[in-house]
């Protein structure tokens, strides 16, 4: 027997059937994807970088998101992918919508076991084309480790690993976050 093949969905369908969704899903190439529920680690991990990013931006035009705000990378309909990063940072003027943001200055992902090759592979290169992004971090939930790609001064995008200690510099929020901050109540 045959399998039949899916119904590619458009973006315009795809953003309308979001809004009565009940649970939240990416959108790449035409497809749909549901998104896995989180760990008590992995939700503790983004809840303390969210709350770090929230009082950085306080005096700042910025907005910060966690897990809840989708963002739009791609340019025309057929390459439009929609992703709900962990956390985002958008700083600047408002989006074209509501329900999506396009210029993040920061982006931030937290490895579960079913989103990692996801976040190190493909996000990577969709975000790292985002002309806005400065930082890009993944953060292993199960060991302290951090890795940070960040564009430099020429545009070009770097990365280090970090383990145990460090600090991360976020130009967008004049400020930095240590691997403390982000772990802070998470291997106790």
């Amino acid at each position: 027997m045959v399998k039949p093949v899916a119904k590619l969905m458009s973006a315009e369908e795809y953003l309308e059937s979001e809004l009565r969704s009940e649970v939240r899903r990416e959108y790449v190439g035409g497809q749909v994807y549901a998104m896995a529920g989180s760990s008590l680690r992995h939700s503790r991990i983004a809840g303390n970088i969210h709350a770090h990013f929230w009082q950085l931006a306080q005096n700042l035009p910025c907005r910060v998101h966690q897990e809840a705000v989708k963002l739009r990378v791609g340019r025309e309909d057929t390459e439009v992918a929609f992703y709900y990063p962990d956390i985002m940072v958008v700083c600047g003027k408002r989006p074209p919508d509501e329900y999506y943001e396009t210029e993040p200055c920061i982006l931030v992902e937290v490895l579960s076991p079913s989103t990692a090759s996801v976040d190190l592979r493909e996000k990577y290169l969709e975000y790292t084309r985002l002309p806005s992004l400065r930082t890009y971090l993944v953060v292993d939930q199960d060991t302290l480790f951090v890795r940070h790609w960040y564009r430099d001064e020429a545009g070009h995008w770097n990365h280090q690993d970090l383990t145990g200690d460090g600090n991360i510099p976020l130009p967008c929020l004049d400020g930095q976050i240590t691997l403390p901050q982000i772990y802070r109540g998470v291997f106790e």
